[in-house]
């Protein structure tokens, strides 16, 4: 399989945070909750029926500052949360291969990566579903 490429959501959607305040592990005294809808477009590949995996990225939640606070663990997941179909597709098929979410250095947000394909040339996959579970110390 080629080298998969990395794309942005078209839009997120659905978009809601929570913060719960814990008493966890490592000094963890909140947990943020993000979840919502990323829409996209992804078609399978040429010649048909080939499976197109892509990488979905994109940042959830609130900016952390790295002087005070910490991320500790991060736990995501993703479903298919839409497809569409043009015409008579013979091979369809959508997959969600993995789904991972960690802080990133460069904006001090939690980054979401979702590994994400379809196959058939007729088949697309519209919706991802995600949550991050974001545990970390936030002095108060």
């Amino acid at each position: 399989m080629p080298e998969a490429a990395v794309i942005e959501p078209n839009r997120l959607c659905g978009v809601q945070e929570m913060e719960i305040v814990v008493n966890g592990p490592d000094g963890a005294n909140r947990l943020f909750i993000c979840s919502g809808i990323a829409e996209v477009e992804v078609g399978g590949g040429e010649p048909h029926p080939r499976w197109e995996q892509v990488f979905l990225q994109f940042d959830v939640g609130r900016e952390f500052d790295p002087g005070k606070e910490r991320v500790l663990k991060t736990i995501s997941t993703a479903s298919i949360g839409g497809v569409r179909s043009d015409g008579v597709p013979n091979f369809v098929g959508w997959r969600v291969y993995g789904a991972a979410a960690d802080l990133e250095e460069k904006n001090h947000r939690v980054r979401m990566n979702i590994a994400i394909g379809s196959r058939d040339s007729q088949a697309f996959l519209e919706q991802v579903v995600y949550t991050v579970h974001i545990l970390a110390y936030v002095p108060d």
